[in-house]
């Protein structure tokens, strides 16, 4: 069995792949986290990563001690969870995994109301197209595009968000054909997303002209003039915040029916954390107040 300030390095480790990541997380130097690795693994004589390529990567028996500090962490931060619990008002930092176009255009924008609302609140962003673990208590809320098919989780459903093809404005050529311009689209680990199916078909076995997991990267490409793309219709709406940019919807695409589902996910023994249900209401707001934008409505 390892102590919990043990079990802090070696998740630090395997999460970051290295001593040096290991040591930012933890704000130690890397000599500390490798002299106390090796102090852990002379007293439980167990070997816990290997180097490889540059990397500390989990041994067999390391495994199952990452599994052990992981089930440590979890009883640690339902402990914090219910130490801050216990005050009159929501404290505490709450988890939140989403995609950075979620969280940069959606959440960001509207942190100054949740801190009104509850000052002593704190947000942790988890981004990225990887789904994080609730069973391992790596997050406390998902905003996700898609309704999970299995789990013990409570859900409840944020928007549909409406997708289009967008062309430059500026670089709009009168009669000019969709399928004679470049197509720019999404990385190949996300071939399964709806809008990536669709540009697929058009393309039929052609190659884009880009590949990014970059929403806004994309929108930018096609501000510019280099293709068209499939992007959230609110991506291009947002002119409220003074975030329009210089997109057009291609007129022969314009009756595109593609819609994701935004879905809030919740473990059911939070439901009852102040702080955590003060940010899952706060999300719920902040979706509702772009509705209209994520439906495709001007």
């Amino acid at each position: 069995m390892i102590n919990w300030d043990d079990a802090k390095v070696v998740l630090a480790v395997a999460r970051g792949g290295t001593f040096a990541a290991a040591a930012r997380t933890l704000g130690l130097d890397e000599t500390t986290v490798a002299r106390r690795l090796s102090r852990l693994e002379r007293a439980l004589e167990v070997e816990v990563f290997q180097a490889y390529d540059g990397r500390r990567i989990p041994t067999s028996r390391g495994a199952g001690l990452i599994a052990q500090a992981e089930r440590l962490e979890a009883e640690a931060l339902r402990l914090e969870h219910l130490a801050g619990d216990s005050a009159e008002e929501a404290v505490g930092c709450v988890r939140i995994a989403a995609t950075e176009m979620i969280a940069r255009h959606i959440l960001a924008p509207r942190i100054d109301e949740l801190q009104k609302a509850h000052p002593k609140v704190t947000l942790r962003f988890l981004t990225g197209h990887e789904n994080v673990s609730f069973a391992r208590w790596e997050t406390d809320l998902a905003v996700r595009l898609a309704r999970p098919e299995r789990g013990d989780l409570l859900v409840r459903k944020l928007a549909d968000i409406r997708f289009a093809v967008y062309e430059s404005q500026s670089g709009r050529k009168e009669g000019e054909p969709t399928a004679s311009r470049q197509w720019l689209t999404y990385h190949e680990d996300l071939a399964h997303l709806p809008e990536a199916r669709f540009v697929a078909a058009k393309l039929d076995g052609a190659e884009p002209l880009l590949r990014s997991n970059d929403l806004d990267g994309l929108a930018m490409a096609v501000e510019s003039g280099a293709g068209v793309a499939c992007l959230p219709m609110f991506i291009a709406q947002l002119a409220a915040r003074g975030e329009g940019r210089g997109l057009a919807v291609v007129r022969e695409e314009e009756d595109l029916n593609l819609f994701r589902e935004a879905w809030l996910l919740m473990r059911p023994d939070q439901r009852e954390v102040q702080s955590v249900r003060a940010v899952a209401d706060w999300v719920v707001e902040a979706f509702r107040a772009v509705q209209p934008n994520l439906a495709g409505k001007t």
